[in-house]
């Protein structure tokens, strides 16, 4: 700065001595004040968008519903958190649903060991830090967890965890409310090049192998299952076993393969793989196995067959011979809560009717599946097209010709006899008869149903802010009022549930019906394709006159 003054007034007819004088004024007269930084105006909007979370300690689930805004975060110590996701699951995901929480391990983790993720992602938990360096099962949890959506680091939580307005619990051990359960089915058929275990003794240069099956969820869902043991045999041990698991909250739980050893000195870990059932492809599939830091072992795999099927349709068909009428007495209708506020009571006692009938479209049309399917001959896990393929194999009459073809000029393909059949296919035809009608009324009535529930659903939530202060005019205090906003979570849940479940069954229908159209077009067992081979034979005899 001074030098450029000096050059400035070189030029001057000052003299020498008044010029210095000149200088040092001017270098007292500017101030050296760094220059402001360079700002740039941003809309409010975008503006309000740009935040950085600030961490801010917690005290209780009222205050921080009261005070704490939706950028502030919540670091809680390990101990901390699984206390409250025992105490309080419930508040603890209300509370996740509009705030961040980070939880940290215990300080006396001395040996570096991990919490399990799952025990807080079930409550709603987003960030929950972990020790990389100890490899064991928690890490292979967390690792596979984030294996979804590309492996980018983000997962997205149920639906039933993000909603405004619904019932769960962490720690519920029954069916969750809104939820369809799914019957996992998995068939473990074989290994193959399964190495000796990396920390074994001596004892012997071959393995004897055996799978365990975990389930990690929630603690309705949680259970394991193992094979038998196959002896010293590590190339190819053939195990032949299927296990079944019924799986209450899908989006939430992992399946988890460990091949152990039988015969071991020291360490029986062979490998593992663990993957979110979401993920899950459903047929025979080969499994990579993973050393016990995550390594892949060279050529180590399991082969399996893999199949999903819903509760109702996957299980034990009904009696054959009952009608729909019959079958409806032992049926399970979702059952909506009274809360004691009458206004509220009233709107939710007018969706019992398309409830039941929502209940009664889903299960006649996959109570009828489920009958066609055992007539058939094929597993409860097999699709529509598996079942048609293999009643083609058993429709030829005396002269080879089938005694059954499709006719697929309708959406719902029809099932016409070619003359006169046996009990076993007649009984196949009003089987199938009763399933394209059950499809048929899905397709048909369930739009109206949904969006009669919806509706009804809308209706209670204008509610839901002044719920509180009508439960108090009708007389509640208390723990009876906490009731009646914990029923009202319920009947949303069950709606919104109710809901989704008839709209994927409308999904399936018309999968199901896809099915018998390709099926029937594959094994040649339609109308169209009967008559072109009728051509063609006459055409060769002709050729041949």
């Amino acid at each position: 700065m001074s030098q450029k003054i000096k050059a400035a007034n070189s030029g001057g007819a000052a003299p020498g001595g008044n010029e210095k004088e000149m200088v040092q004024k001017s270098v007292t007269a500017v101030p050296s004040v760094p220059l402001p930084p360079k700002r740039f105006q941003l809309l409010k909007e975008l503006s309000d968008l740009v935040t950085l979370c600030r961490s801010i300690s917690f005290i209780d689930f009222p205050m921080s519903s009261k005070s704490q805004n939706p950028w502030e975060l919540c670091s809680f110590h390990e101990t901390l958190a699984v206390r409250l996701a025992g105490e309080s699951p419930g508040d603890f995901v209300n509370h996740n649903k509009h705030f961040l929480s980070r939880v940290y391990p215990s300080p006396m983790r001395i040996d570096s060991s991990n919490m399990n993720p799952q025990d807080l992602w079930k409550c709603g938990c987003q960030i929950v830090s972990m020790n990389f360096q100890t490899a064991g099962l928690m890490m292979d949890l967390n690792t596979a967890w984030f294996r979804q959506n590309g492996n980018c680091g983000y997962v997205l939580r149920p639906a039933i965890m993000r909603q405004e307005v619904s019932y769960f619990s962490a720690d519920t051990r029954d069916t969750v409310p809104g939820v369809s359960p799914q019957l996992l089915h998995v068939k473990v058929i074989s290994g193959q090049n399964l190495p000796k275990p990396r920390g074994s003794g001596a004892k012997g240069d071959v393995v004897d192998p055996y799978v365990y099956i975990e389930i990690h969820g929630i603690p309705a869902d949680c259970t394991e299952r193992r094979t038998r043991t196959v002896t010293q045999n590590g190339d190819n041990p053939v195990f032949d076993e299927s296990f079944e698991f019924q799986i209450n909250l899908p989006e939430l739980a992992m399946v988890r393969f460990v091949v152990l050893d039988d015969d071991f000195i020291g360490d029986e870990f062979i490998g593992q793989y663990t993957i979110p059932l979401e993920c899950l492809q459903p047929g025979y599939r080969h499994v990579p196995l993973q050393s016990l830091t995550g390594e892949e072992l060279p050529h180590a795999k399991l082969f399996v067959h893999v199949a999903l099927t819903n509760r109702r349709g996957g299980g034990k068909p009904h009696k054959r011979g009952l009608s729909v009428r019959k079958a409806r007495k032992g049926r399970n209708y979702a059952a909506l809560r009274d809360l004691g506020v009458r206004a509220v009571d009233e709107v939710f006692k007018m969706a019992s009717p398309p409830l039941r009938d929502a209940t009664d479209l889903r299960e006649n049309m996959q109570n009828s599946v489920a009958v066609f399917r055992d007539l058939c001959g094929v597993s409860v896990a097999a699709n529509l097209m598996q079942c048609v393929l293999a009643l083609g194999s058993r429709v030829s009459g005396p002269d080879g010709s089938p005694l059954l073809l499709f006719d697929l000029r309708d959406h719902y393909p029809a099932l016409d006899p070619q003359g006169p059949l046996p009990d076993v296919l007649r009984r196949v035809v009003s089987t199938y008869e009763m399933m394209v009608q059950a499809s048929r009324a899905v397709i048909e009535l369930s739009d109206g149903i949904y969006d009669r529930i919806l509706h009804i659903q809308t209706m209670a939530m204008e509610f839901h802010e002044k719920l509180q202060s009508l439960a108090e005019k009708e007389g509640l205090r208390g723990r009876k009022v906490s009731r009646a906003l914990e029923s009202f979570s319920w009947n949303i849940t069950i709606l919104k549930g109710q809901a989704d479940l008839l709209k994927h069954a409308k999904a399936e229908v018309q999968e199901n019906m896809k099915q018998v159209h390709d099926a029937a077009l594959t094994g040649n067992l339609t109308k169209e394709s009967i008559g072109i081979k009728r051509v063609r034979s006459q055409t060769r005899r002709g050729q041949d006159e």
